[in-house]
């Protein structure tokens, strides 16, 4: 399971709270290093470099000129010092480290005099500083690793390292908490969707295993209340048409002096009632699962128009080229049908076109009418079970509001897109998109 670092999502803004956090107190800590330990270290070790300087100045001044090589020899071997009565030019340098400030400043301070930080390109580690004394000018060296001190540097890394560890274990326990929300964030987009998956692992922390435990029931609940749905329906379904169909017949052997136009009514309505309970029966049975096949979505398209222009309607089909496809073919032919049914109903005597074409990512096929269009905020709600935009009841002109409704449940049972919008001609465009998976 991917976890993204996005503000919308709840790890990735647990994630950046928690590492703005850890940055900020770790500028807070380096500051403090910085301030009550790097600067006052640098003094001392500014202050005590100076200090040495300057004894190694003295002490080779006051020595007696036959013991003084042994002197140099002792200062450089152990002490990494260089002094002598060198005078050759040197470099100044201008560097700005601010430890070089502190040791300019000690030292002019104990010899009462002004100093410059010189530098040989013929030795780059060393640096040197001349100063009066005895009335000679004398040169001591010393290694520029005098200024570094790693105690400062190694309680920067301390406390970055700290840091670090803190941000990781902190994003491991947000994950850790976050994957099983995300596991029930999938799993309830797919109830909604209609379709059913494997219950949910129940683990983790306990208040985490019993949202899980509950929701895993509720699934089994829902699931069993679905069934309980279609066989209820399946059975009124039954039921309702056994009478119905009596009263058909009894219609069909009534006096023929009898009003033939209540009797034609009559059979009407009992056609429209048979009509209902078939369509509804077919709403209850949409989360019912079917296999996919791989298809030439045109041919279908083709076959399907076929049907109905044997039945008299105007429909024409423009697909470029074979597109296969692996889909429910039932499935997919109902949501065809039904929304060719609706483009029907609103276009009267005008024809019907049907596009389908293909894209990076999807399939997109659309049902074009010529009728009076949907406004545009009322294009979602018509996908609501007997939603009709017209206020009267009569069939003839709204239907039974259970197409568009099925339509819908079955697109979102399949992770088909549909949508209505405006067609350039005035009418309605029916729009599906299928998706190309890519591996």
């Amino acid at each position: 399971m991917k976890f993204r670092l996005s503000s919308s999502t709840l790890f990735g803004r647990t994630a950046q709270a928690f590492t703005l956090a850890f940055l900020v107190f770790s500028l807070f800590s380096i500051s403090l290093v910085i301030y009550f330990v790097t600067l006052p270290l640098t003094k001392r070790v500014a202050n005590d470099l100076s200090a040495m300087v300057v004894l190694t100045a003295q002490i080779w001044v006051e020595l007696p000129p036959g013991t003084r090589p042994d002197f140099e020899r002792e200062m450089r071997e152990h002490h990494q010092f260089i002094i002598g009565l060198d005078h050759t030019a040197l470099t100044v340098d201008e560097s700005p480290e601010f430890y070089i400030d502190y040791f300019l400043k000690s030292l002019n301070e104990r010899t009462r005099q002004q100093h410059k930080i010189l530098s040989d390109s013929d030795m780059p580690e060393w640096r040197w500083i001349d100063i009066a004394m005895g009335g000679r000018t004398i040169r001591v060296g010393f290694n520029q690793n005098r200024f570094v001190t790693q105690i400062p540097l190694t309680m920067i890394v301390m406390v970055l390292a700290g840091t670090l560890i803190a941000v990781v274990t902190s994003l491991l326990i947000v994950r850790r908490i976050t994957q099983p929300l995300a596991a029930l964030v999938k799993a309830t987009t797919r109830v909604g969707e209609g379709k059913r998956g494997s219950p949910l692992e129940e683990r983790g922390a306990v208040e985490l295993t019993e949202l899980t435990r509950n929701f895993n029931h509720m699934e089994e609940q829902l699931h069993i209340l679905m069934e309980n749905r279609t066989t209820l329906l399946a059975g009124i379904s039954h039921d309702l048409r056994t009478p119905i169909s009596r009263m058909q017949l009894e219609l069909e052997l009534l006096d023929d002096d009898l009003d033939r136009q209540l009797i034609k009514g009559m059979r009407d309505d009992l056609g429209e009632m048979n009509e209902i309970i078939t369509t509804t029966l077919q709403l209850s049975k949409g989360m019912s699962e079917e296999t996919s096949q791989q298809s030439d979505l045109c041919q279908v398209l083709n076959e399907v128009v076929e049907e109905y222009e044997k039945k008299g309607g105007e429909i024409t089909c423009h697909c470029a080229e074979k597109i296969a496809y692996a889909l429910p073919l039932s499935t997919f032919r109902r949501v065809v049908n039904n929304l060719i049914d609706n483009a029907i109903r609103y276009s009267e005597t005008k024809p019907v076109r049907i596009t389908c074409t293909t894209h990076l990512d999807s399939v997109c096929i659309e049902i074009i009418d010529q009728g009076p269009g949907i406004p545009g905020d009322q294009r979602r709600a018509v996908f609501q079970p007997f939603m009709r935009l017209e206020d009267s009841r009569n069939r003839a002109s709204g239907g039974s509001g259970l197409g568009l409704a099925i339509v819908d449940q079955l697109c979102r049972m399949n992770d088909w897109q549909v949508e209505l919008d405006e067609s350039t001609a005035g009418g309605t465009v029916a729009r599906i998109r299928l998706p190309i998976h890519t591996t």
